[in-house]
């Protein structure tokens, strides 16, 4: 029998392709998805592919829930403070009872765990399992989704799973899939800090005016051999390609994963010294943030101001807020970001 859902996010690059790879409905349907009304050219492609699907698009949780004729919620929007506030409401509405909610967002461990036990005490099956691949893999169908906790729930998604990305399951506890994306964001700005440092040091080295496309060749090349990251060819080289330092991974988003990221690390134990790479990545995201017209710049904007920039900016707003103590760094880490940005981040989660 197909899954019954009601969405939150379908609007967006991550969960609005399940319209398409969900079509013909019989492994899963939405019924209802919320739409808050924002207009452009992405999310009204979105809203022709859910109702093609047979979805019924509504402004509100009151209609979004309904009667309760669904079997599950999937959630796809934010990070720990905008899913908290989503989370809590439905919940506490009663009418999910006995429910699930399918939770996409990437959000720190703790959240997980704390909102795992908050739904636990209200009958409503909570999991996270997060997205990793961007908007093409969305697209495409190749994004990993990451799931833990309990195993026989995973395997009645699976059928669903398997049509909008490609699922691994990691264990029976439910903050493991939190933990798996967020070790992948270990690879991601530690190769993100090593591209643009080599694309900066290229450009001096051979006498470029800029970072520039003439490069192109040159990495292509080089990022075959051992030190080769993914960060060149899904990050950096789109950008130089096409002179754009707004398209991938917004810096809005960044910045509040790789701070779930070191706080990870740190409760793993990992020592404090070298965590402070990851540190020095999200005070240059922070830096960005706080100049005008930020809002829309992506993580491959990180190479075009080392490179710009004059060198005693960055090194000044990093000097002022790294620490050697790195819960203190954390913390500088935390209050440099623009306000909205650390309301988004949340990192104590308490119900």
């Amino acid at each position: 029998m197909a899954l019954r859902l009601v969405g939150i996010g379908g609007l967006g690059k991550m969960l609005g392709p399940s319209a398409t790879h969900l079509r013909d409905g019989g492994v899963a349907r939405y019924l209802r998805m919320l739409d808050r009304g924002t207009k452009d050219e992405y999310r009204d492609q979105c809203r022709k592919a859910w109702h093609e699907h047979g979805t019924k698009l509504v402004p509100s949780f009151a209609e979004l829930i309904g009667d309760g004729d669904f079997d599950g919620v999937v959630i796809c929007a934010g990070k720990n403070g905008d899913d908290y506030k989503i989370i809590k409401e439905l919940v506490l509405s009663n009418k999910i009872k006995s429910k699930f909610i399918l939770h996409l967002s990437t959000v720190s461990c703790d959240f997980v765990r704390a909102t795992a036990e908050f739904c636990k005490k209200h009958t409503v099956h909570y999991v996270n399992y997060p997205l990793t691949g961007g908007a093409k893999g969305a697209a495409s169908a190749k994004m990993l989704v990451l799931a833990s906790g309990d195993e026989v729930f995973y395997q009645r998604l699976l059928p669903m799973l398997q049509l909008i990305g490609v699922p691994k399951y990691f264990g029976e506890n439910a903050a493991n899939a939190a933990a798996v994306k967020l070790i992948g964001h270990v690879l991601v700005f530690h190769g993100l800090l090593g591209i643009s440092l080599a694309a900066v040091l290229h450009q001096s080295i051979f006498q470029y005016d800029s970072l520039n496309e003439k490069q192109i060749e040159f990495f292509d090349f080089l990022n075959n051999g051992a030190g080769g990251t993914r960060q060149w060819d899904v990050t950096l080289r789109q950008a130089l390609q096409n002179n754009n330092w707004q398209d991938g991974f917004l810096l809005k988003h960044a910045v509040i994963d790789a701070i779930y990221t070191a706080q990870l690390l740190v409760e793993n134990n990992i020592p404090g010294l070298l965590i402070l790479p990851l540190m020095e990545v999200t005070l240059l995201f922070s830096y960005l943030l706080n100049q005008p017209q930020s809002d829309t710049l992506a993580t491959s904007a990180v190479a075009d101001l080392i490179s710009r920039a004059p060198q005693e900016l960055p090194d000044s707003f990093i000097k002022k807020n790294i620490s050697l103590d790195i819960n203190l760094c954390i913390k500088n880490c935390v209050l440099s970001l623009p306000d909205q940005i650390r309301q988004t981040l949340m990192l104590d989660v308490m119900y």
